[in-house]
């Protein structure tokens, strides 16, 4: 479980449709951006063509993390000891008592005794509840990111990430500030619009319709839970940009892998680029 941590940042044919790849040019200059989703189902594969072509293309893939670092025995100690209590807090001790029943009631459901998780910060418990129910769903395979890791890594092809594994727990634990019930309550909420919200997704993605994926979950997410969605969407795609405009001043060809909700509505990657006039071209 510990492994997925940097997961929660979260679909499927070969078809020759457009898909969530796209090219960014300038002056002669390449880099290919393409959506994943973290995790998928075994129906989900073969993934569509576009990123095949991608990566044909690349020599070099470039992702949020270094994903063969999350199994590291240092980055699993470091997991318990940031987003677990260490020192006698429990999660009674900092949810409200409606809160805290209601996240009670709803693991109940699952089979899944609160008292388990008693030393759980609310980011561990906010990734412990989308796990459990993508994996109930059946997405239970590697993702579109992993899926390419380790075939780069076969194929010999050059890696890079944006953040490190380090960096991505820090920013896990820190999420949701001082405000953890605000943080219970949107996992929840998260959790259980996730199946009409996972078949919206996966067309969306699939088709690269992103202003309709924007519309579809961002724009919820951004007027719901504004603090989370600076701290997950804004704050990293602003992170993330000199490097990637770094990436357009060289012959090397990349393709950046980054979750499919980084690249849809007013501040994402795709719309700072284009803004920046970088030519921007879907991928079929």
């Amino acid at each position: 479980m510990l492994k997925q941590l940097c997961w929660l940042f979260l679909f499927t044919c070969g078809c020759a449709h457009a898909a969530s790849v796209w090219q960014v040019s300038k002056a002669g200059n390449t880099v290919y951006i393409g959506g994943t989703l973290h995790i998928l189902s075994p129906e989900d594969f073969p993934l569509p063509n576009a990123y095949g072509t991608a990566y044909n293309q690349a020599d070099k893939l470039v992702f949020e993390t270094d994903i063969a670092g999350l199994n590291s025995p240092r980055f699993q100690q470091d997991s318990r000891d940031k987003l677990t209590y260490g020192d006698g807090t429990q999660l009674k001790d900092v949810l409200s008592k409606e809160t805290y029943q209601t996240l009670k009631a709803h693991l109940a459901a699952r089979q899944i005794d609160i008292t388990a998780m008693a030393n759980y910060t609310p980011a561990l418990i906010s990734i412990t509840l989308s796990i459990t129910e993508l994996r109930l769903m059946g997405l239970t395979s590697q993702g579109v990111d992993e899926f390419y890791y380790f075939k780069a890594m076969t194929d010999g092809k050059e890696l890079d990430w944006f953040e490190s594994p380090q960096q991505q727990l820090a920013f896990i634990a820190a999420l949701g500030g001082e405000d953890e019930d605000e943080m219970i309550r949107y996992a929840l909420d998260d959790v259980k619009q996730l199946p009409q919200a996972l078949g919206e997704l996966k067309k969306y993605w699939q088709s690269g319709d992103m202003e309709s994926l924007y519309r579809s979950q961002g724009k919820s997410f951004h007027d719901d839970f504004p603090e989370i969605y600076q701290q997950l969407l804004i704050q990293r795609n602003e992170n993330w940009l000199p490097a990637i405009e770094n990436m357009l001043t060289t012959a090397q060809i990349e393709f950046v892998l980054v979750g499919t909700m980084h690249l849809s509505g007013p501040d994402s990657v795709l719309d700072r680029l284009r803004n920046k006039g970088y030519q921007i071209t879907q991928v079929k």
